[in-house]
């Protein structure tokens, strides 16, 4: 019995004199680095409504199975003439689950070259005044731009045009200032609801159809609308300051 306590208490002993051996770094702590801030909250939806109603509020009919059915040939023949993302987007809303969709801000700015120069542009701006607002010699600041419209027209790109049309993007990214010179980082975010509105038809290859009739499988339950995200790698631009022309957003070694 005395020998386990002698044992205990030199092993307590030992602890103590290490632990007085490790540097105590509590006193002065170095300062966290800031983070890249996230997307910005969802945008509004327009007042006037979005989409064409309320999933699965009629029943469902054998006419509208076979047109679910059409446009499953429709989402081939999309991929078929390289519409790639138009065919993913039809797909996953006849998919039926409602849960986002995921998409790349990098392949969206390869293949619309305008989107990626007002990426460029609101970076730029964004950037340049959140730099100027660091007071002193040194700092950082975050920032985060409101949702900018965007419309990918046929002209740009005619999968883009058909696989998200009118979309939202936002930049968001920390500046550093510093006397060996600043830094920028920064991020691409991009967001739209897929639904379908009543009034408006689109031709894919040979095949034409209104709005309303692909509309019409969310109100059956038989398709539904969802939402389309995404938010790109860093960009990373060195020896920025508010008077840095910073070069285009990556677009992942795709153009």
């Amino acid at each position: 019995m005395h020998t386990t306590n002698s044992l205990i208490s030199f092993l307590l002993l030992t602890a103590t004199f290490l632990a007085s051996k490790i540097p105590s770094t509590s006193a002065n702590p170095l300062p966290r680095a800031l983070s890249i801030p996230p997307a910005p909250a969802d945008p509004p939806k327009p007042a006037d409504g979005d989409g064409i109603g309320p999933y699965n509020s009629q029943d469902a009919g054998i006419r509208d199975r076979l047109a679910k059915a059409k446009f499953y040939t429709v989402a081939v023949a999309a991929g078929e003439l390289g519409l790639v993302n138009a065919e993913r987007g039809m797909r996953h809303y006849l998919g039926n689950s409602g849960d986002d969709l995921n998409v790349t801000p990098e392949s969206m700015m390869s293949g619309l070259s305008k989107f990626r120069e007002s990426v460029k542009a609101l970076a730029q701006n964004e950037a340049a005044a959140a730099y100027k607002s660091i007071s002193g010699a040194s700092g950082e600041k975050a920032f985060r731009s409101s949702w900018k419209n965007f419309y990918a027209t046929k002209d740009q790109s005619w999968d883009w045009y058909f696989a998200i049309g009118g979309f939202s993007y936002s930049v968001t990214g920390v500046v550093t200032k510093a006397s060996g010179g600043g830094s920028l980082k920064y991020r691409v975010h991009v967001f739209d609801r897929y639904n379908w509105d009543a009034g408006k038809s689109v031709d894919i290859g040979p095949f034409h159809f209104e709005d309303t009739e692909l509309g019409n499988l969310h109100l059956k339950g038989l398709a539904r609308e969802y939402t389309v995200r995404g938010s790109s790698a860093v960009n990373e631009v060195k020896k920025f300051t508010p008077t840095t022309v910073i070069p285009p957003p990556s677009t992942g070694g795709r153009g």
